[in-house]
């Protein structure tokens, strides 16, 4: 019975071992395609953060030109701001001007109707004298 025996455990045997290959190759290609999803995934990943890392680049740039242009607003509202400071003590400086000159304008006026009303009399005075001057000669 050995020489038949033999035989057949030798083809269940064989069975056993063909079959623990077929599950050793399923799971080695399982795993195969595990790794090349994974693989994928990794590039992918790789990718989003090479995209990420150039939109974060970016928005470092845009922030520091950000930064930059409020930095020149404020420099150019704070020139603004002297600037404005300058022309108000100007236009202060212009209205004291101005008063000054009103001033002497007005003085200036007092001082001619003061000249006219002095010819005026000095007309009247020589007006009497040419005529007591032509009633005399008329004598």
């Amino acid at each position: 019975m050995k020489s038949r025996v033999l035989p057949f455990l030798n083809a269940i045997g064989c069975l056993v071992l063909a079959g623990l290959v077929v599950i050793q190759w399923n799971r080695e290609r399982s795993a195969e395609l595990e790794i090349s999803n994974l693989k994928s995934e990794l590039r992918v990943a790789h990718e989003q953060t090479a995209t990420e890392a150039k939109r974060a680049a970016d928005l470092e740039r845009d922030i520091a030109a950000l930064k930059e242009s409020i930095a020149s607003s404020q420099r150019a509202a704070a020139e603004q701001a002297t600037q404005s400071s300058n022309y108000q003590n100007e236009v202060s400086s212009a209205r004291e001007q101005l008063k000054t000159w009103q001033a002497a304008l007005s003085e200036r006026d007092a001082k001619l109707r003061a000249f006219g009303a002095e010819l005026a009399a000095t007309r009247q005075r020589l007006d009497a004298a040419i005529a007591q001057l032509k009633a005399a000669g008329a004598r």
